[in-house]
């Protein structure tokens, strides 16, 4: 799962705490073998139960599980809004986009002002794998959207930078990404080592488009100044 994602699927969704504590005990067989265990159970406490069952799989390194588990829910309340923001995420990071989509536009239609929302679906039209998915503008206008509610969310900036490159759009993206690592350093955000490194590799991504771009209009341009140590940033934070 990207990092951009994964911010807002942590912030939003309370069941990952559970999958914390339930790290050290993950299950230790099939899906199939709990559901004896669920069907006598009222909906509300199998709903509950099939959401450890599925943190306890992510917590294990088994999104395909969990997402088992997490579609049994939206079987049982096919509205179950937690489920459906969880299993919007892990459709994204297993490349069932038309899923996804279906999840995000509908959650979106339900709460307009989910920046997160609009985050994530702007990360699958800028990133999707399968050409079908791809959309370059609609990533730019969700992203701008998002950040119009969320100025000062850098995960948002970095979606915003993505969909400009997306959309082969190298100066904006760049001067998106410095955005974001500024609001980094300004705000003293906590992130985590996989998300510096994921910065630090967009930044460098767009560095090198642009110089390209540039060299290429007989520009000259040292965008490499603009450079900011994501990296000691989150190092220091951990400390």
């Amino acid at each position: 799962m990207n990092p951009f994602i994964r911010v807002f699927f942590i912030a939003g969704c309370s069941v990952l705490t559970a999958a914390a504590q339930q790290e050290t005990n993950p299950p230790s067989s099939e899906l199939q073998s709990t559901e004896i265990q669920d069907e006598a159970r009222p909906d509300e406490d199998r709903i509950q139960f099939l959401l450890d069952v599925g943190s306890a799989y992510l917590a294990d390194n088994d999104p395909a599980s969990a997402i088992t588990a997490y579609e049994r829910i939206l079987e049982i309340d096919p509205m179950h809004e937690e489920t459906r923001f969880i299993s919007s995420t892990l459709y994204i990071s297993s490349k069932q986009y038309a899923k996804a989509e279906r999840l995000l536009e509908d959650l979106i239609e339900e709460h307009p002002d989910g920046f997160g929302l609009k985050n994530n679906l702007a990360w699958l039209y800028a990133t999707a794998e399968d050409p079908a998915f791809r959309d370059a503008q609609k990533a730019v206008e969700l992203a701008q959207e998002a950040m119009v509610i969320a100025p000062e969310d850098h995960n948002v900036w970095s979606t915003l930078a993505e969909a400009h490159y997306s959309a082969g759009q190298y100066e904006k993206a760049s001067r998106a990404i410095r955005h974001m690592t500024f609001l980094i350093q300004k705000y003293g955000s906590n992130i985590t080592q996989e998300s510096a490194n994921s910065y630090n590799a967009q930044f460098r991504k767009y560095t090198r488009s642009l110089k390209t771009e540039t060299a290429l209009l007989g520009d000259e341009e040292d965008s490499s100044s603009t450079a900011l140590s994501v990296d000691e940033d989150a190092q220091e934070q951990q400390d």
